[in-house]
């Protein structure tokens, strides 16, 4: 019931603290983006007010209005809630690559709730757009193009190494597969990786007027989107169980050693990094009696 309580806070703050600025200052000569601007960096002092507070995250997300956790678009809040519940009062360093917004503002509503879940947490946020305006303490936020391989190593150098990373991005698939594969090396061990709205990935050409890259589950293109992409990886996660290596794509092979997990959810998909270069016992006594029995039936020893 607490949580319950500052959650709806939330909402009734962000209507005091627009009146509050309306009074103290002359509201009326100002742009909507520095009305925009003033409410959401009082609203980051609440965030990081809260805090230390046990709110579900799905709360957090729905009350600082991130469409994560909104009717009508995501619901995403329970998933992080269940993945980032141990890191809630550790030191982490989150990614999120995309901001959000559209004409009438810049967006950074999940921004708030990360601040609010993770107390001692740094917040770094990129987006193709400028947005040095929702810069805070422990939240930093980057221009860049995620299709570009200069500045993603650019934003590397700067903050990684990342215990998580969130591409909510463009939503293209050849975007989130670069993005991916520039990115995950800059991801800690034990550390989650996110790619947000792989719906696209099942989109052939124009869709609400945008042109996507995805491709209809029966078309063998499909294997080139995201969500195909992961789907083939995640035959790779059992690589150690695999009694010989014939016919075996080694990128695949390679990247799969680092990933202990791959999820997949409506509209997302999470991997977790860690390594998974152990056999099974069982594994080896099937292979040096699968092994025996080939070298005996080359031999012409079918008794």
């Amino acid at each position: 019931m607490v949580s319950l309580w500052v959650a709806r806070q939330c909402k009734a703050a962000e209507l005091v603290i627009k009146r509050l600025v309306q009074t103290l200052i002359s509201w009326e000569g100002k742009s909507e983006l520095d009305k925009y601007l003033l409410v959401y960096q009082a609203l980051s002092l609440l965030a990081r007010g809260v805090s230390l507070l046990p709110i579900p995250l799905w709360r957090l997300l729905r009350a600082f209005g991130s469409d994560k956790q909104q009717p009508g678009w995501h619901s995403y809040g329970n998933t992080y809630g269940e993945l980032f519940k141990h890191r809630k009062y550790g030191r982490v360093k989150l990614l999120e690559i995309g901001i959000g917004g559209y004409q009438d503002s810049p967006g950074g509503r999940s921004l708030l709730a990360w601040q609010a879940f993770f107390p001692f947490g740094t917040i770094v946020a990129a987006d193709i757009v400028p947005k040095p305006g929702l810069a805070a303490k422990r939240r930093r936020i980057y221009q860049i193009d995620q299709s570009s391989g200069k500045d993603l190593a650019a934003l590397c150098r700067e903050e990684a190494p990342f215990d998580i990373i969130i591409d909510d991005g463009s939503h293209l698939s050849a975007h989130q597969l670069f993005t991916f594969r520039h990115m995950f090396p800059a991801l800690k061990d034990f550390g989650v990786y996110v790619i947000e709205d792989v719906q696209t990935s099942f989109w052939p050409g124009r869709v609400m007027n945008v042109q996507w890259d995805g491709a209809r589950i029966d078309d063998p293109a499909f294997a080139q989107t995201c969500y195909g992409y992961f789907l083939e990886l995640a035959k790779y996660i059992n690589h150690a169980e695999f009694v010989d290596d014939q016919n075996v794509d080694e990128t695949m092979l390679e990247l799969a050693r680092q990933i202990t997990r791959v999820t997949f959810e409506h509209n997302l998909i999470i991997l977790s990094k860690g390594n998974t270069t152990e056999r099974t016992a069982s594994l080896v006594r099937v292979t040096t009696a699968w092994r025996r029995s080939s070298a005996s039936h080359a031999a012409g020893n079918y008794s």
